[in-house]
């Protein structure tokens, strides 16, 4: 597993230099549990109040905003989905702690835990056109640089086929489908993840090694690069991802998850 995490260190410590006009990139963030303070009389999140069983007050949620800006920051992609938002106040606290000049859309789930999806993107390479949310999926259709492209976000959800089809994504252009699913062939995308998962490549780290539990699927040509996102100082000692976490301890770190990222573009500049 560490001769594996120096090797993706090393390639990705260029990732953030990239410099050409055409080249587009997503990324998927699950931030695990990014709850405000705020007790909600609409589902039960008792845990993350500051009298609750996690003692989440306003310093250790300011530190998670924190710390989850410094990931997006460090990363520098054109849109970033993040899933595990409790609200649009949290979004906006996220984006505003970036250095980057992000905009930010946002939509409600209604799930039993309170976790929703939100976009954040530079204004201008991206301009979300049509949104559509759906129980486990955020779907934000627009133009990046002058291409039409899709960006569908996902947990779990069993509509994609769907949405797919519905709203004739394929046929309107290029589709990044990017989050937690499988088995997207069947829907006429590539899974860019499963060659990194066969080399015991993963972005969450279970009971025998890693897993490639967030994945980046799509139909574009000119894939340029895809894999998990990962930097010295989102591990903890044992080489895993640094989480807020750890059972009932809390360590103030990340997130348990790495993000995983792609690129679209004719030209990889370093």
């Amino acid at each position: 597993m560490r001769r594996w995490l120096m090797a993706i260190i090393l390639a990705l410590g260029s990732v953030v230099q990239i410099a050409a006009q055409n080249v587009i990139g997503v990324a998927f963030y699950d931030v695990e549990a990014m709850y405000d303070t705020i007790p909600s009389s609409s589902y039960n999140d008792s845990d993350y109040t500051p009298q609750g069983r996690r003692a989440w007050g306003e310093e250790r949620y300011r530190r998670k905003v924190e710390h989850t800006a410094e990931v997006i920051d460090s990363m520098a992609m054109d849109v970033v989905a993040l899933y595990g938002v409790e609200s649009e106040q949290v979004v906006r606290d996220i984006a505003m702690a970036c250095k980057s000049d992000y905009a930010y859309l946002h939509r409600e789930q209604s799930g039993s835990d309170g976790l929703d999806f939100a976009l954040l993107y530079f204004a201008d390479r991206f301009i979300p056109e049509h949104i559509t949310s759906w129980r486990g999926l955020l779907c934000v259709e627009g133009s990046a640089r002058g291409r039409a492209l899709t960006v569908v976000a996902a947990y779990r959800s069993t509509a994609i086929g769907a949405l797919l089809q519905q709203r004739q994504l394929r046929q309107k252009g290029d589709v990044v489908l990017i989050g937690r699913m499988s088995d997207v062939e069947r829907f006429g995308l590539k899974d860019y993840s499963k060659d990194g998962e066969l080399r015991g490549e993963g972005n969450v780290v279970g009971g025998e090694g890693w897993i490639m539990r967030d994945r980046v699927s799509s139909n574009a040509e000119d894939v340029v690069r895809s894999g998990v996102y990962i930097k010295p100082w989102l591990l903890d000692r044992r080489g895993r991802p640094k989480a807020t976490f750890d059972r009932k301890n809390y360590y103030g770190g990340y997130s348990s998850a790495l993000p995983v990222f792609i690129y679209l573009g004719e030209k990889f500049v370093y």
